[in-house]
């Protein structure tokens, strides 16, 4: 997977590492110039040469180091452009394989976590992808040729460097598995404390109103404690690392001081000859550390790696298929036989929990016992709705109502049976297709940081493959709302920032949700407890909107509320993931004997609750 990554997404930026190569390679040339220069300065002064001979030798000393650190900035300029354009392509691609996840994977990986493994693994390979590997090999080739001089110039000095070498190289060598291991437990101990701290802040209102602090304080304490731990472990094995093979330094410099000392008394080498061996020798420690460093570098870069291949590696469940294109007028739903358990809940002494809304409920609250000896939320639901006409879907908190919605929208994908529009599985729909011929409104509504028009657009304007939607048939959209007054008080009409749901009422919120969905004019729309959060008066805008929305369009509502299920032409009731009823709403409500006459007499709002 190391060698995938290089190949995918440094391959395309070939110019820019070869640039990057030929700088690297032309510093490191200059650098073992440098220190000859200086001896040949020192070799003409000693035997008395004139002082424009040794100008022109200084002068000549000051244009190699200064040509050398102008090439060392460039190539940092250089390593920075590669690394971020590269680790930007990653982040990009990692992030379009999170989005296609199913709703499982999600659940069990919190947000903040999968920040983390986007942004944080990825941000460690910037030096990976931009130098690491070149400036290895440049730092390798400098230390080979500083030797090489060495030897040249005097074998037992070269020796000394060699032997410096090759005790580092087994340093790193038997260091490695633990800086590695230890730097993977650092990038875990940060997605498992970002996960936490993002979850926690999220419901910050409700903890605060519980009374919740001391609890989450708690239980934070023991990620920052691991955390802490796998950090001081993997600093403290890299600065032992970095003891060790700085003392091997300067014990080989010492040595090195000492021969050549005697050397010179003995009259074997001169004073520029004697400044030289021991300059190479100490330019020996530089890229020694700097491998030792970049080593450490790549350690962690494999960690991150390996956490990356990993994330790569899952796979959504709900598959492309794209065979059978999705209803362009009001579809037919059936649901032939639907089984479904969810895969991604909690098991509590081996029974099924499902997870929603970051809490952990049992998946039917009328009847927990029998509930949770059957792993199915839902259970062989057969049922057809008509094209053009509503469906009241009607139960208890945990029914399975939701579930059924998610099913038609292929966030999950059924175990056992079919659910199609106009005869065609919904498994053979593209799921971008799908999601466009499908509208939803929920009681909770995601605004987003962004200006007015992308938030009802959904950003769709930016796509280039979908026609843009224009600015009047906004504005139009607003106006049937009942939204009209509440735009034309905004500073910059459509182009007015929104920060998330600040500035609008619950009310307004989702009377906005709703104009997202005329906009988009799907055939099939889903109303889940839609007018659930409204006061009577924009509740009363709400009514009006969901009838036109509802004209010329199959629709399934979700409802508690006995006003809301009167629109309904049919009704079907779930129970223990099962149905229970399901006919025409005027049928059934003149029935002394049906369920849903029943409940009209009792009351939706005291029973489905």
């Amino acid at each position: 997977m190391k060698l995938k990554l290089l190949k995918t997404y440094l391959l395309p930026h070939k110019w820019r590492l070869l640039i990057l190569t030929v700088l690297l390679f032309g510093s490191i040339g200059l650098q073992l110039i440098a220190p000859q220069v200086v001896r040949r300065f020192l070799d003409l002064a000693q035997s008395g040469q004139t002082g424009t001979v040794l100008a022109l030798t200084a002068v000549s000393f000051f244009l190699t180091v200064t040509l050398q650190k102008i090439i060392m900035l460039l190539a940092a300029y250089a390593s920075e452009d590669l690394g971020w354009t590269a680790t930007n392509h990653l982040r990009t691609d990692l992030a379009a394989h999170v989005i296609k996840l199913d709703m499982g994977f999600h659940k069990s990986h919190t947000p903040g976590e999968l920040i983390e493994r986007v942004d944080g693994d990825v941000s460690n390979l910037t030096e990976y992808f931009s130098s690491i590997i070149i400036q290895l090999l440049g730092n390798t080739l400098l230390a080979g040729g500083i030797i090489l001089l060495l030897l040249r110039e005097d074998w037992r000095v070269g020796l000394i460097g060699l032997g410096y070498g090759l005790l580092v190289f087994l340093l790193l060598r038997v260091a490695e598995k633990y800086v590695m291991r230890f730097w993977g437990d650092v990038r875990q101990g940060f997605a498992e404390l970002y996960g936490f701290m993002e979850e926690r802040m999220g419901g910050l209102e409700d903890i605060r109103a519980n009374g919740g602090e001391s609890y989450i304080m708690a239980r934070l304490h023991p990620l920052l404690r691991a955390t802490y731990r796998a950090r001081i472990r993997a600093e403290v094995s890299g600065s032992v690392t970095f003891v060790l093979g700085y003392s091997l330094y300067v014990l080989s410099l010492l040595a090195t001081l000492a021969l050549g000392a005697l050397r010179f008394q003995q009259g074997a080498i001169t004073i520029g000859s004697l400044f030289l061996l021991t300059y190479y020798v100490g330019q020996l420690e530089r890229p020694f550390s700097e491998i030792r460093r970049h080593l450490v570098d790549l350690q962690r870069a494999y960690a991150s790696i390996n956490r990356i291949t990993e994330l790569f590696q899952s796979q959504p469940h709900v598959q492309e298929q794209a065979t059978a294109p999705a209803p362009r007028t009001a579809p037919t739903v059936s649901f032939a036989n639907v089984s479904f358990a969810y895969k991604d809940g909690l098991s509590v002494n081996g029974k099924q929990l499902s997870v929603t809304s970051n809490q952990y409920s049992v998946t039917n609250l009328q009847s927990p016992i029998s509930n949770l000896q059957s792993p199915n939320v839902l259970q062989n639901i057969t049922f057809q709705l008509e094209a053009g006409r509503v469906l009241g879907l009607l139960g208890r908190t945990g029914s399975g109502k939701t579930t059924m919605t998610r099913l038609l929208f292929r966030l999950y994908d059924v175990d056992a049976g079919a659910i199609c529009l106009d005869g065609q599985d919904v498994r053979r729909m593209g799921l971008s297709d799908l999601r466009r011929h499908v509208g939803m409104v929920t009681q909770d509504v995601q605004l987003f940081s962004a200006t007015v028009r992308d938030n009802l657009t959904l950003f769709q304007n930016y796509n280039p493959t979908a026609e843009p939607i224009a600015d009047d048939k906004i504005i139009a959209a607003l106006d049937s709302l009942g939204l009209g007054d509440w735009f034309r008080a905004l500073p910059n009409g459509l182009d007015t920032m929104l920060q998330g749901s600040q500035g609008l009422s619950a009310g307004e919120a989702q009377l906005f949700a709703f104009a997202r969905v005329f906009l988009r004019d799907p055939k099939l729309v889903v109303l889940d407890e839609a007018s659930a959060r409204l006061d009577p008066a924009t509740e009363h805008l709400l009514e009006r909107a969901i009838d036109r929305l509802l004209q010329n369009r199959t629709g399934i509502i979700i409802a508690h509320r006995l006003g809301t299920v009167q629109r309904a032409d049919d009704v079907l009731i779930l129970e223990n993931g099962g149905v229970v009823e399901n006919g025409r709403r005027v049928v059934l409500a003149n029935d002394p004997n049906s369920r849903f006459y029943q409940l009209l007499q009792t009351g939706l709002e005291e029973v489905l609750v």
